[in-house]
């Protein structure tokens, strides 16, 4: 979405609408969608701590449905484990 006039954002450096230059905007969106890959990734490889701040940099950057699952996801088997950690060691 252009920042300016809040059109829908089609993908090019220049906004349809106003004519805003959405470079930085588009930069952004990408960092988040890196960060949400890898954040997938940590996931796979059984890492939740790491997927989890990974996920939340991405959201941080750019809000998205998916990015608040992949959050939500981590979160929760980061607690998971950090639970059984607590368990393990009393």
């Amino acid at each position: 979405m252009c920042p300016v006039c809040l059109a829908r954002f089609r993908g090019t450096r220049e906004c349809s609408r106003c004519g805003a230059d959405l470079t930085i905007v588009m930069k952004l969106a990408a960092r988040a969608w890196r960060l949400r890959e890898a954040a997938r990734e940590a996931i796979r490889r059984d890492d939740p701590i790491a997927a989890r701040a990974l996920a939340t940099e991405a959201q941080e950057i750019c809000s998205t449905p998916t990015g608040r699952r992949i959050q939500a996801l981590s979160s929760w088997l980061a607690d998971q484990l950090e639970s059984s950690q607590h368990l393990v060691s009393s």
